[in-house]
């Protein structure tokens, strides 16, 4: 499918690994430029080599995403945005942490960015969510306390936004193996929690980031116009079992 995103520019927060950097690849493949960011030069010069292939505007940046100072000046030089795809996201149990990563720096983000959005005939914000906004996680309440309320917001601001033609959805992944990531490594140090994981799923295994990515792509695409105000659990049918 086509998904015609020829010409626009979508900025990932995050997008130098990770689901970030799945999704940064699944858009510069189906021919949209790319913009996105991360805290290390070097995870962001490893990203702009691995998309030279695509035909491609790549623009990579190392910031401090809650440097609001810098984000102006980076939009300033961007010049124009037509997706935004938020990812920056803390694993952590430190509520305030979690908090300030998960929630101030989106809405930082997210508020900045919107009048761009205002000027593109097709805008768009897809969020990162997450499986855990679903079930009760009493060893790490900030992060689902932190997701929840970001569903809560994006939601709120696609009506906000529909009006002005700027569609807001939210991609919730389940549980997906990235290599370096949090359940590549557990199925190496941590066998016992990965394969229970496995046992959980219907599919009788884990996602991938590439089918995340492909799934971000399409939603934040002009192909899916009339989509807006949905939260897409891409997990496999986890979220069905009353076990997870």
């Amino acid at each position: 499918m086509d998904l015609k995103p020829s010409g626009q520019t979508a900025l990932v927060t995050g997008g130098a690994g990770g689901i970030g950097g799945a999704i940064v690849e699944a858009l510069a493949e189906e021919g949209c430029n790319v913009a996105f960011c991360s805290r290390s030069e070097e995870s962001v010069a490893r990203r702009r080599e691995s998309l030279l292939k695509y035909p491609v505007t790549v623009i990579g940046r190392a910031l401090n995403v809650l440097d609001g100072n810098a984000i102006d000046n980076w939009l300033a030089e961007l010049g124009s945005v037509d997706i935004f795809i938020p990812t920056v996201s803390a694993i952590s149990a430190d509520i305030e942490e979690t908090l300030s990563t998960d929630i101030e720096t989106t809405i930082l983000w997210t508020e900045k960015i919107i009048p761009y959005l205002r000027q593109s005939s097709h805008g768009a914000i897809t969020y990162i969510g997450s499986l855990g906004t679903q079930f009760a996680m009493p060893t790490n309440k900030a992060y689902g306390l932190a997701k929840a309320g970001m569903v809560h917001y994006m939601k709120s601001l696609s009506r906000e936004l529909a009006s002005q033609g700027t569609r807001v959805n939210l991609v919730s992944p389940g549980y997906i193996e990235i290599e370096g990531g949090t359940w590549s490594n557990w199925r190496k140090s941590h066998s016992e929690i990965y394969q229970a994981a496995v046992k959980n799923n219907p599919f009788g295994r884990l996602g991938t980031g590439e089918e995340i990515g492909k799934v971000v792509a399409f939603i934040s695409s002009p192909v899916a116009s009339f989509v807006s105000g949905a939260d897409w659990f891409v997990d496999g049918a986890t979220s069905l079992n009353c076990l997870a």
